[in-house]
């Protein structure tokens, strides 16, 4: 069993279990989810960031999480459906606060804490996955990508091995997809094609066979989203670090 898991990663980046990872950035209702506040503020707490990055219309690598614009914005319809120069002027969560898009806060962070870089794909892979990996190419400090969609991570496999991958998983249960889809994503069958630097699994599934014996030959396992002390507790007896929000965990 150990070949399944053994040899198949890319070099873990060393700084991946040091410190908890922000999620969405070090966010409040103030400075919101996957904003240029909540990053200031994981910056200045020395922590790594995690966010999420869609494509505009036109091409613009966009840091938000949802889909749709209507939770957070105000606004109706897709990102994907939205030209950079309408998304921008966007406010977020009632603030002053505008989406950013990846350039932007990789220019911000300037290298002084990592960035995962979470990639919002649900299909093939194709022009999302290429202007990330463009953007990395030339960018300052330390990053990941990550993502649920195995084929993300095996066209970076193919056309950007330098850049460390996390494969992310779940249960599924809310996901409309088919029932052998789910248990293979569950169970980590994808690792075994895109080979991943690490492991990002659902805590609310912890403890599960799978990312346990990825663990066990070598593949950090990540526990998320921790929101609570209890959370944080039970995260740190079965993973190597967390990705958090609304509590401090250090």
């Amino acid at each position: 069993m150990s070949t399944i898991f053994h040899g198949l990663q890319p070099e873990v980046p060393s700084w991946l279990t040091h410190k908890p990872i922000a999620h969405r950035g070090l966010h409040d209702p103030s400075a919101p989810e996957n904003t240029m506040a909540a990053f200031d503020r994981a910056v200045a707490a020395g922590l790594p960031i995690e966010l999420d990055v869609h494509l505009s219309r036109d091409g613009e690598i966009v840091v938000f999480h949802d889909d749709t614009l209507d939770r957070l914005t105000g606004q109706s319809g897709s990102v994907s459906e939205r030209d950079w120069s309408e998304l921008r002027t966007m406010t977020v969560a009632g603030t002053d606060e505008r989406i950013p898009s990846l350039p932007e806060v990789f220019d911000r962070v300037a290298g002084r804490v990592p960035i995962v870089v979470e990639i919002k794909n649900r299909g093939r892979a194709g022009p999302l996955e290429l202007a990330v990996a463009s953007l990395l190419r030339s960018a300052r400090g330390r990053f990941t990508v990550q993502s649920f969609n195995p084929w993300t991570l095996l066209w970076f496999r193919q056309h950007a091995p330098e850049h460390p991958r996390g494969l992310l998983s779940t249960d599924f249960t809310d996901e409309t997809l088919p029932p052998h889809e789910k248990l293979l994503l569950r169970h980590l069958v994808p690792a075994l094609f895109v080979r991943p630097a690490y492991i990002g699994y659902d805590l609310r599934c912890l403890p599960h066979w799978a990312p346990s014996m990825a663990r066990a030959f070598g593949l950090p396992l990540l526990a998320w989203t921790i929101r609570s002390e209890a959370e944080l507790a039970r995260a740190r007896e079965v993973a190597d670090n967390v990705i958090f929000e609304s509590i401090d965990p250090q």
